[in-house]
């Protein structure tokens, strides 16, 4: 009998840690391939929320080689896999700087793990884990990535180069010589 997969949205956070589109085991603390992302969980409503469907919300601790001015804060993030070798593929799309959304595929979506972020927002499904009945895992399904240009003081400046009639990777006259 099928029954439809309870999906999970999580709108205008961000993420924390280094993220592993790429799914290259030097960037994952464990040396894993896995392609996955830490995302933060940004109300205490919607913590509640993922605890009560069985999903493991992990949380930052204090450093105790840190003095805090204030009393520490504790961020929540849960782990999301970003499976692109599924036989459905999640939908992962970037948006610029200039608001282009790109869908990205499994060559490309590896690039996300150089730019700088600005907001992210995820639908992901719920899948029960093997060995433990009843505590679910979360893999992206739809997730949109917002790239930030603000601390970059130079993005306005060249921002006319992005537009296509400006783009000098083909010459206008394909008889043209480019040296």
């Amino acid at each position: 009998m099928y029954t439809k997969r309870q999906k999970v949205n999580i709108d205008d956070t961000r993420f924390i840690f280094a993220t592993n589109f790429s799914g290259d085991p030097s960037r994952d603390r464990f040396g894993s391939s896995t392609r996955r992302v830490n995302v933060v969980i940004p109300t205490q409503e919607m913590v509640d929320h993922l605890l009560s469907l069985g999903v493991k919300v992990k949380q930052t601790n204090p450093n105790p080689e840190r003095t805090y001015d204030e009393p520490f804060v504790p961020t929540y993030f849960v782990p999301v896999t970003v499976n692109m070798n599924s036989q459905w593929p999640p939908h992962v799309y970037w948006i610029t700087t200039t608001g282009k959304r790109l869908l990205c595929g499994i060559d490309t979506i590896g690039q996300l793990d150089y730019i700088r972020v600005k907001n992210v927002c995820v639908q992901a499904n719920l899948a029960e884990k093997r060995n433990s009945p009843g505590e679910y895992s979360l893999y992206a399904d739809v997730m949109y990535v917002e790239q930030d240009a603000d601390p970059d003081p130079y993005a306005e400046r060249y921002a006319r180069f992005a537009a296509p009639e400006a783009d000098m990777a083909e010459p206008s006259d394909h008889t043209e010589i480019p040296f």
